[in-house]
């Protein structure tokens, strides 16, 4: 009897097809894998027996590794467990999270908060409950993706602005249907170029075209601002004007997302925001560890001091390089962007970094546009003078390499 071929299954032409895709990042030099690390100390990483200096942590503050954040997490894990069993809403909530939100509130000057088990889970529960189909929303082009996601998933009209061009912002606003409400969508620190957005003209935009302004200041929470109340405190804005949406796990080197507002926002959001009501809620450990770090920025401010000193010396640094690189960061946000164009030289760059006990690896598309492919260099308080200066020479090197 002959024998018969059998097609491949769909699982099988699948697994072809996707691998295909891989093999194209892979030639495009676009393919990412996991770094694994052996430790971390301060602003250094242990990777494959090596130790390197990390530029590329968000632990701002440095306050992910400080002994009180520890203690307070592992108290809490030692009395209530490492998870939270489920979602706040279903098996209620424990006192380290009332406690925190209740801070976290406190911290911004508003009525109430909410806090999710990420940044990203936060935007998808903000937006996502508090926009509908009905209405239109204009985001800045180079907003964070969880925000791009979040609007999606709400069938809203989606308009892109130009990077920090409030005009074009008012343009897009005033053409609006009349039907729904408007909203304007921004980052207060852009994660991937560490400019600041320019606030107090969106806010008048929003209010010559009645629309709400929601605000990711996930980059500049903590940090920004003269007490670290964040972007809209260092614009001259009142706190009011925003849905002010905050990371716990960058500047308070923790873990976790919040909405803070009034409070019947914040009840809205307990009763609509799906991330919140169907998801098991942030560790009671993370929880306590974050209502300590807030206590510990409360006592010692002179770290966001400490963060500037070394961010001018960084950026002092870049300004010296001989042939500076065109579009490199010379403002004074925490996060410095050299550009590098072409997807291969930021790669070739920052291998050569890599050899010189430098780690910050190349950001590439679709993280950020084509063409616009950069190191990413992420200042901490932990970085010393020191650190400054010989990842200055090791730039100067590798740029001339």
């Amino acid at each position: 009897m002959p024998s018969v071929a059998l097609l491949p299954s769909a699982t099988e032409r699948f697994l072809h097809e996707i691998a295909e895709e891989l093999r194209t990042l892979r030639d495009d030099r676009l393919f990412r894998e996991l770094t694994v690390l052996e430790g971390v100390d301060g602003a250094r990483v242990r990777i494959g027996g090596r130790e390197l200096v990390s530029w590329c942590s968000n632990d701002y503050l440095g306050l992910a590794a400080h002994p009180a954040l520890a203690e307070a997490a592992a108290r809490a894990a030692s009395e209530w467990g490492v998870g939270a069993r489920a979602s706040r809403l279903l098996a209620g909530t424990s006192g380290w999270h009332a406690r925190l939100e209740t801070e976290l509130a406190a911290w911004f000057g508003v009525e109430a908060a909410i806090v999710f088990s990420s940044g990203y889970l936060a935007n998808l529960g903000a937006l996502g409950s508090l926009v509908s189909s009905r209405d239109t929303v204009v985001i800045d082009r180079l907003a964070h993706a969880s925000l791009v996601d979040a609007v999606r998933s709400t069938r809203a009209t989606l308009r892109v602005f130009r990077h920090n061009d409030p005009g074009h912002a008012a343009e897009l606003l005033s053409r609006a249907s009349a039907v729904g409400r408007r909203f304007l969508v921004t980052e207060g620190v852009f994660s991937m170029g560490g400019d600041a957005a320019p606030l107090a003209a969106l806010a008048d935009v929003a209010d010559r075209t009645n629309a709400l302004i929601y605000l990711d200041d996930a980059h500049g929470a903590f940090v920004a601002g003269a007490t670290g109340r964040g972007s809209p405190e260092a614009a001259g804005v009142a706190q009011e004007r925003f849905l002010y949406m905050g990371a716990l796990g960058k500047a308070l080197g923790c873990q976790g997302g919040f909405i803070v507002g009034p409070e019947v926002l914040i009840h809205y959001l307990r009763n609509r925001a799906r991330p919140f009501i169907y998801s098991t809620a942030l560790a009671v450990p993370v929880a306590a560890a974050a209502v300590q770090a807030l206590t510990v920025l409360s006592q010692e401010p002179q770290r966001r001091d400490v963060l500037r000193e070394r961010v001018t010396r960084l950026r002092d640094r870049l300004a010296a390089l001989p042939g500076r690189v065109e579009g490199s960061s010379l403002r004074a946000s925490h996060i410095l962007p050299v550009m590098l164009g072409e997807t291969a030289r930021a790669v070739a760059v920052a291998s050569r970094l890599r050899e010189r006990g430098c780690w910050a690896p190349a950001i590439r598309p679709p993280t950020v546009p084509e063409g616009t492919a950069r190191l990413r260099l992420s200042m901490t308080a932990l970085h010393s003078e020191a650190d400054i200066d010989a990842l200055g020479e090791a730039l100067e090197d590798a740029l001339s390499g």
